[in-house]
């Protein structure tokens, strides 16, 4: 089973409850692919951390500095091995290269600097250099990397989306399956649902952008409560 985690900024630790829910019914990846703050939640699965590790990172973390990439990568380093190959589980991280947009997936080498690569935001950061390429946020070519995974080897996906942009078109009645979702999402995200077998997407509340008191629990109950609800429509299949 593959697990694509997309980008979404801070609503990405909606993640990590997504991560509890599978913990509970015994689903584990046998490979991560993460875009943007999927990055981060990936590499902690792919290096072994339980969805409670994670949590405890996340409320160590104050979070908005993590938009710094020297800061970003110095967590990384204090966190996560040192390279994609210490790594327990194949793993990949998506960024875009500029100036033509064309997907990069990263998955070898140093994991910190693929990582600040991939959460390189648009408007917020510099481009990150890394072998000769100019690299940004993974969002902006595959915001959902679920294909990724396919190429990793999973035959089954399961795709966490926290992304901000389809949580709005969904917030005005336009899904994935609205009869004009295709003039308004991007094709890559079209693609990628398309090729997910389980796609949660976590109702992230608004409070969760004013940092208030129990943000961080309140994300990952968020993603906890959503995948839950998906799981559970799905009993009957059998994930290997």
């Amino acid at each position: 089973m593959g697990l694509a985690l997309s980008g979404g900024g801070i609503r990405g630790i909606a993640h990590i409850g997504v991560l509890k829910a599978l913990s509970e019914v015994g689903i584990r990846p046998c490979a991560v692919v993460g875009t943007s703050v999927g990055s981060i939640i990936g590499a902690g699965v792919a290096a072994g951390r339980s969805w409670q590790d994670l949590a405890e990172l996340a409320h160590n973390v104050f979070w908005p500095s993590l938009l710094r990439g020297k800061t970003l990568e110095e967590f990384c380093c204090r966190c996560f091995p040192e390279t994609f190959a210490d790594l327990q589980l194949p793993f990949a991280a998506i960024a875009t290269q500029l100036p033509s947009k064309k997907t990069v997936t990263l998955k070898t080498g140093r994991l910190a600097v693929a990582i600040n690569a991939s959460c390189a935001m648009r408007g917020v950061r510099r481009p990150v250099l890394l072998d000769g390429e100019r690299l940004k946020d993974g969002g902006i070519s595959c915001v959902l990397p679920s294909l990724t995974c396919r190429e990793l080897g999973a035959d089954f996906v399961i795709a966490s989306d926290v992304w901000e942009f389809s949580a709005l078109l969904r917030a005005v009645g336009v899904r994935h399956t609205h009869r004009y979702a295709h003039q308004a999402y991007p094709d890559h995200y079209m693609r990628a649902v398309g090729s997910s077998d389980v796609l949660i997407q976590p109702p992230v509340p608004l409070s969760s952008y004013l940092l208030v008191p129990n943000f961080i629990d309140r994300l990952i109950d968020s993603g906890h409560a959503a995948a839950r609800r998906v799981l559970r429509s799905l009993e009957h299949l059998t994930v290997n």
